[in-house]
């Protein structure tokens, strides 16, 4: 019998797509080529490629996502997705696959579409009773939009792309004279943009998958970084950065952040690999003040990223996890 043939899709329509790439090289390192035969799948407008890890193409058809081993067209039996922003991480993929009966690692359509926005998310996880920063969401050519940020979120603020990742075109605005270049910079890469009053607090993440048939929050995260924020440089350049795992934070404060973490995963429906962001408001209220900023369904899953680091903390193999994922899809 041949083995189960696996697509790791990579690549992606943003500026994301070199982190996508080395996301996906990290999936195919941990897959065990004696339980599956992986292909990477690469998503470009010009066109999509299918590769084998040496470098090999294969024949494609992405209209019935099947490729051929050498036995003629076979259907790719299941899709990790290791596309950052669009079209991995905003439904579309997922809609595409759902339509040919591939399963995938993420979460659905829905849980997709609804986490790519951030204004979304945030307002969704208000109604549901969840704290997160106070924020407003404007349009290219709006009129009046500055005024509306500066009274109903106040300075300093975030601005932030709707729906980039990995920190692009966020900038964040300590007074007034800021806000068009920092909103010029948010339109560039999205039409929609975000506007969220800044949090003072220790910024934290957590990330949560289904691991060994329940939902698991991986030990807690904290980000230092001697830039205004953890912005793009200071994610994957920046040699003063600081990713601390496990954070060295009180018990009772990662412990409510990995209940609060499980919680939003379930809530929103998730699936797969996901890294919720928060900052604990060290010294406010009862000490144990948590603000949810963001939610990642698919986080950068590189070498240095965040997430494979929480894993090894946790004492789950980077390959114990990938491979789970594999065997879960192909038992639904």
């Amino acid at each position: 019998m041949p083995l189960p043939f696996i697509a790791v899709v990579r690549g992606g329509y943003t500026g994301e797509s070199v982190i996508s790439h080395k996301s996906a090289q990290t999936m195919m390192d941990a897959i065990d080529p004696s339980r599956f035969d992986p292909v990477f799948i690469t998503v470009e407008r010009s066109g999509w490629s299918c590769v084998r890890r040496d470098g090999h193409t294969l024949p494609f058809n992405r209209g019935a996502f099947t490729a051929d081993r050498g036995q003629g067209p076979e259907p790719l039996a299941a899709a990790l997705i290791a596309v950052h922003g669009t079209p991995g991480e905003d439904g579309k993929l997922q809609g595409y696959l759902d339509m040919l009966g591939v399963p995938y690692q993420t979460g659905g359509v829905l849980n997709m579409a609804l986490t790519m926005s951030k204004y979304s998310t945030t307002g969704l996880l208000r109604q549901l009773g969840f704290p997160v920063a106070t924020s407003v969401r404007v349009h290219r050519n709006q009129p009046g939009m500055e005024a509306r940020i500066l009274t109903e979120v106040g300075l300093p603020c975030f601005v932030k792309p709707d729906t980039s990742g990995s920190s692009l075109g966020i900038t964040k605005v300590k007074s007034a004279g800021e806000l068009p270049a920092a909103l010029a910079t948010a339109f560039a890469e999205d039409e929609l943009v975000m506007c969220e009053a800044a949090v003072t607090g220790r910024e934290l993440t957590c990330g949560v998958l289904r691991h060994q048939g329940r939902v698991q929050a991986l030990p807690v995260c904290e980000v230092r970084t001697s830039h205004e924020f953890f912005d793009y440089q200071a994610k994957y350049h920046a040699a003063d950065t600081q990713e601390l795992v496990p954070a060295p934070i009180p018990d009772a404060v990662a412990a409510l952040l990995r209940q609060r973490s499980e919680a939003i995963y379930q809530a929103l429906n998730c699936r797969g690999l996901v890294r919720i962001d928060h900052f604990w408001l060290e010294g406010q209220g009862d000490g144990r003040e948590v603000v949810t900023i963001e939610v990642n369904t698919v986080p950068g899953f590189t070498p240095v990223s965040i997430y494979p680091r929480m894993l090894q903390a946790a004492g789950i193999p980077v390959a114990e996890a990938v491979n789970g994922l594999l065997a879960e899809m192909l038992q639904r």
